[in-house]
């Protein structure tokens, strides 16, 4: 039975997310990321969907995306369902693999003030350094950091939802000092 779309609000930030079953890896190369993405770029100009802030790793990925009021609230719902489904036929054939890949519906939270706004947009764009899969976020591709800091490898951030830079590097140094403490602390 399909999952029902989600009454999304038009014109707010939601941060959605999912992740792999068990856990597990389903990025594997660079072509499974560059097919994700370049999905991603397709159905984001079919369903009218804003990217602020996005994040691809080998066993999840996190978006921050607005809805827009063109398409209405199931924008957002029709963007997820055919990226996932998208991904999951690829993931199936290339990896001669069968069924769900991931853990279930996707994961999505409002985003309620310009503080949360902030935190999450480094929270996202630096979410490699958090799970160590780099030791310097510059050396991840599939983040939109490189469209903060202007140098951008995919567009799919949509240049009018841009955080200011001076405040994204305020938060960028908060979030890496915290990451640091954190590290200290275990």
């Amino acid at each position: 039975m399909p999952n029902k779309p989600r009454n999304f609000v038009d014109n707010c930030f939601y941060h959605i997310y999912n992740r792999a079953v068990d856990k597990r890896t389903i990025f594997y190369s660079d072509q499974d990321f560059q097919y994700f993405i370049e999905k991603m770029i397709f159905f984001k100009e079919k369903n009218s969907v804003k990217i602020l802030a996005y994040c691809v790793l080998p066993n999840h990925w996190h978006f921050l995306l607005k809805s827009t009021s063109q398409v209405g609230s199931s924008g957002i719902s029709k963007f997820i369902s055919l990226l996932s489904n998208s991904y999951t036929k690829h993931f199936n054939l290339s990896k001669d693999h069968s069924g769900r890949i991931f853990q279930g519906p996707f994961k999505s939270k409002l985003v309620s003030d310009d503080n949360y706004l902030r935190v999450l947009i480094n929270y996202i764009n630096l979410n490699a350094l958090k799970h160590k899969i780099v030791k310097d976020i510059n050396d991840w591709d599939y983040t939109s950091h490189h469209n903060y800091i202007g140098k951008e490898r995919y567009n799919l951030v949509d240049r009018d939802c841009l955080i200011d830079f001076s405040e994204y590097k305020k938060g960028f140094k908060y979030y890496i000092d915290y990451l640091k403490s954190i590290e200290e602390e275990f």
